[in-house]
């Protein structure tokens, strides 16, 4: 995987590298600061200009957010707790087809994870018998993408960091493929089958749910150049 990410991103800069060569000789490179928001958390960029069609970036983004839920399953009522996390630690370059036109490519370091921890609230009713609550006992159910090292691709408007002015600013579309999710599921008592690999039950999950490999992103992010070198 992290051959195929730094051949990637070596068949980019081999692709724009005759764009290079006509660097205009006024250009000067430069080092700026940007924050983001996007459906991939908040976060920033350190962007390096290196020449007036490519820009360079080194950024992170992350959000996370959690939730009480109940739900009942055959007349047993459960409560869980549901949280998400979403983000990335990315490596991406930029070239600019025009001054408001670019696209980016490059590979993000997935952080995104969610997990489902829950337990049985109430007795189950069998025949004249109640079983007790904690003898059909907990859960557990991890989500992850299939590829933590992620290939980027994406279109945007605007620059991310402006040639002529300190403040810049960008909208970005795009997405990583991070594979068919991974899931992984624990379990105790009464519900100890669901978690056991020879039922299958993971399995199917993955399989309902591995057309789900892209994970879009939109994109705001507003820049300050900080350093222009000579």
């Amino acid at each position: 995987m992290k051959t195929f990410v730094i051949s990637l991103i070596g068949l980019l800069l081999f692709a724009i590298s005759p764009q290079i060569c006509k660097a205009q000789s006024d250009f000067q490179p430069g080092l700026g600061l940007a924050l983001k928001a996007s459906t991939n958390g908040f976060g920033g960029d350190i962007i390096y200009s290196l020449h007036q069609k490519l820009n360079l970036r080194l950024g992170i983004e992350i959000f996370g957010y959690d939730r009480d839920i109940t739900f009942s399953e055959q007349d047993i009522e459960y409560e869980a707790v549901v949280d998400v996390r979403i983000g990335s630690i990315s490596l991406l370059c930029d070239y600019s087809f025009t001054p408001w036109l670019f696209v980016t490519g490059g590979a993000g370091y997935s952080l995104f994870h969610s997990e489902v921890i829950g337990h049985a609230a109430s007795s189950m009713p069998f025949g004249d018998i109640e079983i007790p609550k904690e003898m059909i006992g907990n859960f557990q159910f991890d989500f992850d993408p299939g590829w933590k090292i992620s290939p980027y691709f994406g279109i945007g408007f605007g620059r991310t960091m402006s040639l002529k002015h300190k403040i810049g600013f960008a909208f970005e579309l795009g997405s990583f493929y991070q594979g068919p999710p991974d899931i992984s599921i624990k379990s105790t008592g009464l519900l100890s089958p669901t978690s056991n690999p020879d039922h299958g039950q993971e399995a199917r999950l993955e399989r309902q749910i591995d057309q789900y490999y892209l994970y879009p992103l939109l994109r705001f992010s507003l820049s300050y150049r900080i350093v222009q070198f000579d």
